[in-house]
């Protein structure tokens, strides 16, 4: 009868100091699933790296644009020297020419282009991988996107029904517990033997054991749950 009592009172002062321990974890204090969402697919390593891939290929596209400048060229010439022009005089009387000597300066500019036909596809060529790279890396984020959100929303629902069935399997632990004591009122007052009694401890044993064990589901879920988020589910 003694080692009976203790073991129970064992229990007893387990599953409270779970109880307390777990008191934080409600559905309550759950951050919505849009929020936890949106925090999972900001802080997804994997998406930061796909778009820093698509970066570097768009940098990649501006280098080979910047490229074709080195086939370019600017021409320009200055020309400054003097000149002797002559004019006719023609009067009724006589016809003579008058040389006069003038100044002049002359600029020119021009631009050249030096591209060969090859060089020119190439150079295209080169863009449209790049961009043809950025597109693929695009659709990985996208299936990423996909399955993060997935994987957000089915460890959400199991913890939520894990904490639903904890308040169900509270209350039949609180039963058994007041089913226990009326039975050792019984077995003290000798209208119940030590097998009643017996059996009253093992069903609530039992029910405390599943108790135990759907928190240790919850807490499984919260903490891979704040695994894929990233940060804390709880308000």
């Amino acid at each position: 009868m003694k080692t009976i009592v203790l073991l129970f009172l064992l229990l007893l002062s387990t599953t409270l100091a779970s109880a307390q321990d777990f008191q934080g974890l409600t559905m309550e204090r759950l951050r919505p699933l849009e929020v936890l969402i949106q925090d999972a697919l900001a802080n997804a390593p994997l998406i930061n790296r796909l778009s820093k891939g698509q970066a570097q290929k768009e940098q990649e596209i501006m280098l080979n644009r910047k490229a074709w400048m080195q086939h370019v060229a600017l021409t320009g010439g200055y020309n400054y020297g003097n000149g002797v022009v002559a004019d006719n005089l023609v009067s009724p009387v006589d016809n003579q020419s008058v040389f006069r000597t003038s100044t002049f300066s002359t600029y020119s500019m021009g631009i050249s282009l030096r591209l060969p036909i090859s060089e020119f596809t190439t150079q295209k060529n080169k863009v449209k991988i790049h961009q043809l790279a950025i597109e693929e890396l695009e659709y990985q984020k996208e299936d990423l996107r996909n399955v993060i959100t997935e994987e957000v929303i089915k460890r959400y629902n199991s913890l939520e029904r894990a904490l639903t069935t904890i308040k169900l399997q509270a209350l039949k632990v609180e039963a058994n517990e007041a089913a226990v004591q009326v039975t050792e009122t019984y077995f003290k007052s000798g209208t119940a033997d030590i097998d009643q009694y017996r059996m009253a401890l093992d069903i609530l044993t039992t029910a405390k054991i599943e108790l135990e064990k759907t928190k240790s589901d919850a807490w499984y879920y919260k903490r891979t749950l704040e695994e894929i988020v990233g940060a804390s589910i709880l308000n």
